[in-house]
């Protein structure tokens, strides 16, 4: 069996996953819209000495947001985070022109793959 089959096993329901790379600036942007059909998502900072702050449904400010350091990550899963994965995200990064890294889970049949 492939991830893909112990995934929709264990859902019961099949899922897709959405790369983007992109990258943050020291304005506040949009990571991602709200989607009921996210389940799950993982954020990189790519950076080796920049800081990113995300927000859930709210701009991300230099004094508002979850921190994620040079080179960590964060993670949100529906079965531990509720419906934070569904929620619209905000990110702002500490210097312009600073790389991530987005992966999306998301339920196959909902919004646009």
């Amino acid at each position: 069996k492939t991830l893909k089959d112990l995934l929709a096993d264990e859902l019961g329901v099949e899922t897709f996953e959405r790369e983007t790379p992109g990258t943050a600036g020291v304005a506040s942007a949009l990571l991602m819209r709200s989607n009921p059909n996210r389940i799950a998502f993982v954020y990189m900072n790519l950076s080796t000495g920049d800081t990113h702050r995300i927000r859930p449904n709210a701009p991300a400010s230099t004094t508002a947001g979850l921190i994620v350091g040079a080179s960590e990550w964060r993670s949100f899963l529906y079965r531990e985070d509720f419906v934070l994965p569904a929620r619209e995200w905000h990110v702002i990064s500490s210097v312009a022109g600073s790389a991530f890294y987005l992966l999306e889970l998301l339920l196959l049949g909902g919004e646009e793959k």
